[in-house]
């Protein structure tokens, strides 16, 4: 039996379904965005993969490249030490990354599968949370299939770790699109 409704959950109801139909535009543009990025890893995996390291690498790198000159631009500053072993810390990381992939990607799996874990564990709690305004249940759907995910990457780990990353992604993104689209069509007949 559902309990009753109070008044505050139907304010807050009524308030997320006109933020989303205010907003449907850009849950369709996202949407779409999403959608076409998780075809394109789901298609070409170890590229995914590759690239996800090859683009953390990277960012790390400049990210302490311009710590290191932000740390000699203050003169006199008290956290000049400290600012440049975390510039050096950024730097040597994006280096090694860049250096030898393969333990980037065994590194970034275990952080992705620790962001399957707790994405998933928001977006169901999220989920429940707005029920019962529209599209809480793609919400709900995606929250379980990022638990889904994550659970997959720890039982396989040696065997799927060359293209799981990006295969995963790419899973994620697209149904991420999905409750995304969803919510924007409901709302539009909403």
């Amino acid at each position: 039996m559902s309990e009753p409704i109070n008044e505050l959950e139907v304010q807050t109801r009524d308030l997320l379904t006109s933020e989303i139909k205010n907003h449907r535009s850009w849950f369709t543009g996202l949407g779409i965005v999403f959608l076409l990025l998780g075809v394109a890893a789901v298609t070409f995996p170890w590229v995914a993969t590759l690239s996800v390291d090859i683009i953390l690498g990277t960012l790390l790198m400049i990210a302490g490249l311009a710590q290191i000159f932000h740390s000699f631009s203050i003169p006199r500053w008290r956290g000049t030490l400290l600012s440049l072993g975390l510039s050096g810390l950024g730097l040597l990381t994006g280096i090694l990354m860049l250096l030898f992939p393969l333990a980037g990607v065994v590194t970034l799996t275990l952080l992705v599968t620790v962001f399957f874990l707790l994405s998933g564990t928001a977006k169901t709690f999220f989920a429940f949370r707005i029920r019962p305004a529209v599209g809480w249940g793609w919400t709900l759907v995606s929250g379980l299939s990022s638990l889904g995910l994550a659970l997959l990457i720890l039982f396989q780990f040696n065997e799927v770790l060359p293209w799981v990353l990006g295969l995963l992604l790419g899973i994620d993104l697209i149904i991420s699109s999905v409750w995304m689209l969803a919510l924007a069509s409901s709302a539009k007949k909403g």
